[in-house]
């Protein structure tokens, strides 16, 4: 009796052994399956002719674009007593040569329009952080109107000094 005993549990752990094979069976055709469709859509997949990307896609506009640097502007500030001025050298920074282009031919009335703004600001208003970031937004609101929309892409204050 001794002997049926033990061949009893051998008999079971066969049964479940066979079950465990067949797990692991199961699981190793389903990961090859997964690992092949992944690697059959990684390695066959089609992309767009490249004709058709180049018409998705719209040029890359330059990182920087060309500079204009201006006479420096001095202008009395709008303030009270008259007595406080603005010294500031500015440069242009056009999106493409055509507006640099078009920028170099109106110089005069760029000047004009930067000394109409920066004049009509108090001292106040140029000292901090934010009048500064307002100026150069205003300025460049002013210029595209000027010159034609999305023309200046930047200003620069190249010096900028409140006595």
């Amino acid at each position: 009796m001794a002997e049926k005993d033990k061949k009893a549990p051998e008999g079971e752990e066969k049964k479940g052994g066979k079950k465990k094979l067949l797990l692991f069976i199961i699981i190793g055709v389903v990961l090859l399956a997964g690992v092949g469709g992944g690697a059959y859509f990684f390695l066959f997949a089609k992309s767009p002719p490249p004709e058709e990307q180049e018409k998705e896609a719209p040029p890359p506009e330059p990182e920087v674009g060309p500079f204009l640097q201006l006479d420096p502007f001095i202008v009395n500030l709008a303030d009270p007593t008259g007595h406080r001025y603005l010294r500031a050298k500015i440069t242009l920074e056009f999106r493409n040569d055509e507006a640099f282009q078009k920028a170099n031919e109106r110089i005069p009335q760029i000047n004009d329009a930067i000394i109409m703004v920066l004049s009509s600001k108090t001292v106040e208003e140029m000292l901090s952080p934010e009048g500064k970031l307002e100026l150069r937004l205003e300025l460049i609101r002013k210029l595209n109107n000027l010159l034609g929309p999305d023309s200046v892409r930047n200003i620069y204050f190249t010096q900028f000094v409140v006595q």
